[in-house]
């Protein structure tokens, strides 16, 4: 057993190779500190303690790690971007790209729409690429036409762009001006069979708002770009590199993915 103070909140003091550690219940790593401390595992205690550290040297200052709290620029980043930070670490992953994410989601101009990309993000995992962005999904018609106008080509290239002010920023107002993407799940609710899901690449600093309605399972944005036909369930965590619609293309599912069109898109 490595020694060891816990007091009332659940923090712990430990003292391991004669340096002192201490951490508390918002490390994103707690449980398996605490099972390092009573198991005598100093070797993946140090390891699982100074996992911050990768997230510094990679920064070069602009982030930083505290007792579990990931900080960007003196500010304390959400709990579910940390989360994902460390078990991409955990798991051998390099966590630059959500870094660069972080560093993206901070030119968006609006507090509100920052927070609450948060709440999708931890509703709906979905890919990172290599500089930042994020991919989502969405339903057009056979011919790559938006589902609600029909006048906004959707085909693998196309950059579809409206001035930011004229998205709608309430997230209590559902179905309303702006350019609609969301998870996959979200997508299955609202396409029809022969319908196409396009892989669409957003900069989190055009997302504008995430509405309530959908389960915080769609953003409308002022700006994307399609980068792929979707034909499978689930892209990985992070996306490196995507030097054509052949690289995002997988196997042929899409039968098993059409619900009802029960949700207008535009």
């Amino acid at each position: 057993m490595i020694p060891f103070i816990k007091d009332a909140r659940g923090t712990y003091t430990a003292v391991v190779d004669g340096k002192s550690y201490q951490f508390d219940m918002t490390h994103p790593n707690y449980s398996d500190l605490t099972e390092c401390v009573h198991s005598g595992d100093s070797k993946s205690f140090l390891e699982e303690i100074e996992v911050g550290q990768q997230i510094e040297d990679w920064s070069d200052g602009a982030f930083r790690f505290e007792s579990g709290v990931l900080y960007y620029v003196d500010e304390e980043v959400h709990r579910v971007i940390t989360a994902r930070v460390v078990g991409m670490i955990k798991q051998g992953f390099d966590c630059s790209p959500m870094l660069r994410f972080l560093e993206r989601l901070y030119q968006n101009p609006s507090y509100r729409a920052i927070h609450e990309l948060y709440e999708f993000l931890e509703h709906k995992a979905l890919p990172i690429t290599s500089d930042g962005h994020m991919l989502a999904y969405k339903a057009v018609t056979a011919e790559y036409m938006d589902k609600w106008s029909r006048t906004i080509d959707n085909s693998v290239g196309q950059k579809p762009k409206i001035p930011r002010f004229r998205v709608d920023d309430n997230c209590n107002v559902g179905c309303s001006a702006g350019l609609h993407v969301g998870s996959i799940e979200y997508v299955k609710s609202y396409g029809w069979q022969g319908d196409k899901v396009m892989i669409v690449k957003i900069d989190p600093a055009n997302v504008v708002s995430v509405p309530l309605d959908s389960d915080c399972q769609k953003v409308r944005c002022c700006e994307y770009e399609v980068v792929g036909e979707y034909q499978e369930d689930l892209l990985p965590a992070v996306v490196d590199e995507y030097e054509s619609e052949e690289d995002l293309l997988l196997s042929d599912h899409a039968d098993e993915i059409w619900g009802s069109d029960d949700d207008l898109d535009s």
